[in-house]
């Protein structure tokens, strides 16, 4: 990638990262406002389900209010007071068969105050029906109104039941309790004109339904009541579910509303194409403008590199740079302009010396020594001017190379976390799915070990014994996956920092394992090279105050060079094992970083010049001798601290980074900004 870069043109270097990051910001406007009209839709689906689910609550008030109003009505009957008096069971049916009839009830109990059942009249359905009722009969032969709920044994039926007590000018003469089966014929009833379906179940076990017959006695996953319309899915459908509580003294029955949203899928969909192609037309315009731009950009630059090229073949000083705009460009132009004149300046004055220096040289020999010692001083102020020079522009196109990279590490770390987070947030739910369905299929093959000679079949094309082994496994594999992606993310998302400037609290472990991240592709074997292993033996330091973008630029300086070493000793037969150990601790107040190699090691003669800038032991185009020059200025005038090289001739190479925990004074501050640019 690197050599990639390092051989694009100058206007490619300035179109890529800013394509990159403007197709990222469109891509990302493009998704939000897809999102937004999708909300809108799916909340105007929710708003609708949400107000029926109100109607078919007030439905079901409705009728427990009937249900009172009739038990009101047959409990005041003079008659009916003189047959519970009297114990009478003919002249009790003969009162409550016309009534049961007529209000189409499906249940009728009397019972006298010590609990005897006078008349127990159920309908067809319920006549050999066990009900769970014996709180609301304790109840109702104590005289008392309630509206519950009574089950029907088995727990696929259940009936909405009032109480009321039968009373005489003497006293309670006992109770009697009426009730309607909450059944697919009262849910039609409700949702009778509408093209939404009703599903009363408890604990997920369906009830009644005006959907599918089939999912009765089934158990299936309902949302919560105190939830907004959500979807879910029902035999391979998709619809939006909204959930109401009915409840009663002591039980409670949950209703679901289903609303078909095969239309709303529809309409996402085109949405998404629309937005796609809308997509790929602003990102062709946005490539043509781009290159546009760096185009007029470079072609200023252009001009000045061209005069500075004459000037170095042809050593005319006259020659003057084009200043054609006021922006950082033409402030370039001036200040190389001036760089000219200075330098003619100080070869004229060095002509003069030269000449005072000949005209004096018979005797005047102090004056001569002194009139030397200036002329030497103004070439080292000449070379240290043209030496600042070309490490400001290196330090210039390495920050900018850093911060595109920190920019694209950050849009790719954030584009990836979003389906990986969706990934990893429903592995869970697929798992326990799973679960169920191989613990359903234990079951069926406990209770019917002989299946029809189809299923047989199936069962072992199938393999069910393998499929039921292995599954689980699949899933933690993917779960792994899943996590180790996450993982990735987070690292890129932390190496994304290098283009910050803040001065902020970081951890420096943080900063090594994204730097060791990135350069993975470098670690593993490569031909005939094993892998190179990283040893890692972190001690207990602090977060500390830093450039954290920067302390990675000096990690992966460090770390790059490790591994150039120890690929130059493995191809000279020296180092069969490539190892780094990178290990850290707290020393007085210093966080103190050693990391070191198994290489060939430096030689002596050349480490006194390893920071210094543009000194390199590497190949033409490989290395350009600013790496460990600028790792030095930040870790040694940004952030106070020291960087040492200890190294021996086949010994490998250690670096030892130190910075002070405490954080850094106002004063090294501002001393830090003004002699290293960011």
């Amino acid at each position: 990638m690197k050599k990639f870069f390092r051989g694009l043109r100058l206007s490619q270097k300035i179109v890529l990262p800013m394509l990159a990051v403007c197709l990222s910001v469109f891509m990302l406007g493009l998704i939000v406002l897809g999102n937004w009209f999708t909300d809108s839709l799916q909340q105007n689906f929710r708003q609708e389900i949400g107000s029926f689910a109100e109607r078919v609550y007030q439905d079901f008030q409705y009728e427990q209010q009937t249900l009172e109003t009739e038990i009101e009505l047959i409990a005041n009957r003079d008659l009916l007071n003189q047959a519970v008096k009297q114990r009478d069971q003919g002249l009790l049916l003969q009162i409550l068969l016309p009534l049961k009839s007529i209000l189409k009830l499906d249940w009728i109990k009397v019972i006298d105050t010590q609990g005897n059942i006078l008349v127990d009249l159920r309908n067809n359905s319920l006549s050999q029906a066990k009900f769970l009722d014996a709180v609301i009969t304790t109840t109702a032969s104590r005289g008392a109104h309630l509206v519950d709920l009574v089950d029907v044994e088995g727990g696929e039926q259940v009936l909405e039941v009032v109480t009321n007590g039968i009373k005489s000018s003497a006293g309670l003469l006992g109770g009697i309790i009426i009730g309607r089966l909450i059944d697919d014929t009262l849910l039609q009833k409700i949702a009778a004109g509408s093209s939404k379906y009703l599903i009363v179940h408890r604990q997920n076990r369906v009830v009644a339904t005006t959907f599918l017959a089939a999912i009765k006695g089934k158990n299936w996953q309902f949302p919560p009541p105190n939830l907004s319309a959500t979807r879910i899915t029902i035999d391979n459908k998709n619809y939006l579910a909204k959930s109401i509580v009915f409840t009663g003294a002591s039980q409670s029955l949950t209703t679901t509303v289903l609303y078909p949203i095969s239309l709303l899928e529809i309409a996402q969909s085109n949405l998404w194409k629309h937005l796609g192609l809308l997509f790929l037309l602003g990102s062709s315009i946005v490539v043509i403008i781009g290159f546009l731009i760096a185009q007029n950009i470079t072609c200023y630059l252009q001009a000045v590199t061209q005069v500075a090229q004459r000037v170095t073949q042809e050593s005319n000083f006259d020659l003057q740079a084009p200043v054609t705009t006021e922006d950082e460009i033409g402030i370039l132009a001036i200040s190389f302009n001036q760089l000219i004149q200075q330098v003619k300046q100080l070869l004229a004055e060095q002509y003069e010396a030269n000449q005072k220096l000949e005209i004096y040289s018979q005797t005047l020999e102090e004056k001569i020594e002194e009139r030397t010692q200036a002329l030497r001083q103004k070439n080292l102020d000449l070379k240290y001017t043209l030496q600042e020079l070309r490490r400001t522009q290196s330090q210039l196109i390495q920050n900018e190379k850093m911060s595109s990279l920190g920019q694209l590490v950050a849009g790719i770390a954030h584009e990836i976390n979003n389906p990986v987070n969706f990934i990893y947030g429903n592995l869970k739910h697929t798992d326990d799915y799973t679960q169920q369905l191989l613990w359903l299929l234990q079951l069926y093959q406990k209770y019917y070990p002989y299946p029809e000679p189809e299923i047989q079949n199936a069962k072992q094309e199938a393999d069910i014994e393998y499929l039921t082994e292995d599954l689980p496994k699949i899933l933690s594999s993917m779960k792994i996956g899943a996590n180790r992606i996450r993982e990735i993310v987070l690292s890129l998302r932390i190496f994304s920092r290098l283009d910050e400037a803040e001065f902020k609290t970081a951890d420096l472990h943080e900063g090594i394992d994204s730097t060791l991240l990135i350069l993975q592709h470098r670690l593993k074997s490569e031909g005939n090279r094993p892998k190179i292993t990283v040893i890692k033996e972190y001690g207990e330091i602090p977060k500390i105050q830093c450039f954290a973008g920067q302390l990675n630029q000096v990690f992966m300086n460090i770390l790059a060079n490790a591994i150039d070493a120890l690929e130059e000793a493995f191809q000279k037969g020296l180092c069969p094992e490539p190892i780094i150990r990178i290990s850290s601790a707290q020393v007085n107040e210093n966080a103190v970083i050693h990391i070191a190699d198994n290489g060939i090691g430096i030689p002596e003669a050349i480490q006194s010049h390893l920071f210094d800038p543009f000194f390199t032991t590497k190949p033409v185009g490989k290395g350009t001798g600013m790496g460990l020059s600028i790792s030095y200025q930040i870790i040694t005038e940004k952030h106070g601290g020291s960087l040492r090289c200890i190294s021996s001739p086949g010994q490998g190479t250690e670096f030892v980074i130190a910075i002070p925990i405490r954080e850094v004074g106002t004063a090294a501050f501002e001393n830090s900004q003004r002699r290293l640019p960011t």
